[in-house]
């Protein structure tokens, strides 16, 4: 039985004070027909998808889902790959996307599919006549085609009739996500129900013509169904205005704080400390998150893992030349590896790019051992688990934890340690914390009123969880809690330098040494994570500036060769033209030169090639 098909029948069919359940049986259904019932507290639905690479899409989507119950609503929350859950095409209820860029612009990986599906020229324009949506893009416009995949699901969801029934936002994780996601998920509550309501008390039939959309106006609409007189919204992108009125308001999701500092007011702004206003201010603080899984060490005999969880097109691969490619006295350290791919099945082009799988730092995983107390189990094995009374919305076991890992392989290959904590985090870290200062701290800094201090304390200095743990030292979060709120540890991407017509069987690529030097918030300076962690694997057997370059000379030979794990990454669309004959113009500073090196490569070959082909041809016509 499609229980939640009976759902939408009761719902069109009945007015809006009538009992909702939510499940039904055919009697039930049939009695209810003939019958009035009195209110209840049974929520009204909408649909929620995401299409996430990082776990950025996915962790705002969840936020949104756990933030449902509190304006009367419920959120079926599905990934966009998971197509048996959900029909767009006779969906009737609301629907809201989540959606991530990647790339050059691309889908992610979990999106890719959909957007395939709604490209395909055969759809007719009413395809998706019924669907009333919105759209909450993220991008980084520090990188080309900024929010292109929500910009294509929307556009192309416009061009198959579907309609909008509030404003698309486009949030920047250049300046800040929260910049425009906090105020759009703010107002996206008002409009959803109106919506719901909408579609509700209206038969499917006149739904298309009858109803007044958002889209009309969103700007002047959001305001009247939101309440919230600073917001702009305009369609396309969601701005923000300054409003002093709008600071002192208390959102229905937020709780809020009054404590009052009781030490002399610091003359200077810190992570640690606040000024005045913000210090003796009321705080709007998010609602703490619901914990969902139950973390255990055991310490049981079994075989420890090594290196990286690989998926099927990771492969592990040698270095077989590693050389400096800038002086030692240059501003940036700028070096070249060349992979052996020989034997690999690894066809990629010119402008193609692909991941390397990295560790987190061992210096800072022993440290965080340490500081929770942690080092003598580092061996100990993970059972993860979920809480049975979990009140957190579709909550599952993170998939990128394997089974029975140890503690060490856990914060060393699973977590991504280095990531900026999010609001939602420091507002669990408060739970855990213990000095009234560092707490009230916490606070302010996932506070609304505190978001200048988060973006320039945390965000702006790429602070993360050691610092976070050193800088408030009565914070003690159990290992659950790393768990549920650090992201996993992504690949890092880099460009091919090469072309496979010139150096057959290698893959070369370039990189800088990334330094982050040491500030008050971070007292210690690190390197890029991976670049950081490629620059000690080949520091043994780098070539220096200038010198000749050849193969590595090892003893050991080929097996004893620096290995990294290696995919590339699919589906790119930065190609030269197919005419070898078109000029072209490159631009690239600094490494972003590398593509543009394997496209002269190529351009070479052919037209070696083509240049050999009419000379053999014209000699062997005279």
């Amino acid at each position: 039985m499609n229980i939640r098909g009976l759902t939408h029948v009761l719902y069109r069919n009945t007015p809006r004070n009538v009992l909702q359940s939510k499940i039904y049986s055919p009697c039930m259904l049939h009695a209810f027909a003939w019958t009035c019932v009195m209110p209840s507290e049974v929520k009204s639905r909408f649909l929620l998808l995401y299409g996430s690479q990082r776990g950025q899409a996915q962790s705002i989507a969840e936020e949104i889902a756990d933030q449902a119950a509190e304006h009367g609503l419920v959120a079926d929350l599905f990934c966009l790959t998971n197509k048996e859950k959900y029909n767009l095409e006779k969906e009737t209820v609301p629907v809201v996307f989540v959606v991530s860029t990647t790339g050059d612009g691309e889908p992610p990986d979990t999106a890719l599919s959909f957007v395939k599906t709604i490209k395909e020229k055969t759809l007719p324009r009413n395809h998706f006549a019924r669907l009333n949506y919105a759209v909450l893009g993220l991008g980084d416009t520090n990188y080309a085609n900024f929010c292109n995949c929500g910009k294509t699901i929307d556009g192309r969801l416009q061009e198959l009739g579907a309609k909008h029934f509030y404003s698309t936002g486009h949030a920047d994780d250049g300046v800040g996500l929260e910049i425009v996601v906090d105020p759009w998920i703010e107002g996206v509550w008002e409009a959803l129900k109106k919506t719901v309501a909408e579609m509700a008390t209206q038969g499917q039939q006149d739904t298309d013509s009858g109803r007044s959309l958002h889209n009309t106006d969103l700007s002047a609409a959001s305001q009247e169904s939101t309440g919230v007189s600073g917001l702009d919204v305009s369609l396309g992108l969601l701005k923000l205005k300054d409003s002093p009125a709008e600071a002192s308001e208390l959102p229905k999701s937020t709780s809020e704080v009054e404590t009052r500092g009781t030490q002399p007011a610091p003359l200077e702004a810190s992570l640690t400390q606040s000024l005045l206003p913000l210090s003796e201010s009321a705080l709007n603080v998010p609602a703490l998150p619901p914990p969902f899984l139950r973390v255990s060490l055991e310490d049981a005999p079994a075989q420890e893992l090594s290196g990286p969880v690989l998926q099927e097109h990771h492969q592990e691969v040698s270095i077989s030349k590693a050389v400096q490619l800038t002086r030692d006295d240059s501003v940036k350290t700028a070096i070249m590896l060349e992979l052996d791919i020989s034997g690999k099945d690894i066809p990629y082009h010119p402008g193609d790019s692909f991941d390397v799988l990295c560790p987190n730092n061992s210096s800072e995983v022993q440290r965080i051992l340490q500081r929770l107390r942690l080092e003598q189990q580092s061996h100990h094995h993970v059972q993860l688990e979920l809480k049975k009374d979990t009140k957190k919305k579709a909550a599952q076991l993170p998939g990128h934890v394997p089974e029975g890992c140890t503690l060490l392989y856990l914060l060393t290959w699973c977590l991504e340690i280095r990531s900026v904590p999010k609001k939602a985090f420091l507002r669990a870290l408060v739970e855990c914390t213990e000095a009234a200062p560092e707490k009230r701290r916490l606070q302010e800094l996932c506070s609304k009123q505190g978001s200048s201090d988060y973006n320039r304390f945390i965000r702006d200095t790429s602070v993360c969880l050691l610092d976070l743990l050193l800088a408030f030292p009565s914070c003690n979060p159990p290992l659950s809690l790393l768990v549920e709120h650090l992201p996993k540890l992504q690949p890092r991407s880099y460009s091919a330098a090469s072309s496979s017509q010139r150096h057959p069987g290698k893959l070369h690529f370039v990189f800088n040494i990334v330094e982050f030097p040491a500030c008050p918030e971070r007292p210690a300076a690190r390197r890029g994570l991976c670049t950081g962690w490629l620059s000690d694997l080949v520091s043994p057997v780098l070539q220096p500036c200038g010198t000749a370059q050849g193969p590595l000379a090892i003893i050991g030979g080929a097996a004893a060769l620096p290995k990294v794990h290696v995919g590339l990454r699919t589906g790119s669309s930065f190609r030269l033209p197919s005419d070898p004959t078109l000029p072209v113009v490159m631009v690239g500073p600094g490494t972003g030169v590398a593509p543009f090196i394997g496209f002269l490569q190529q351009r070479y070959s052919l037209t070696s090639t083509l240049t050999h082909t009419h000379t053999h041809t014209h000699t062997h016509t005279h």
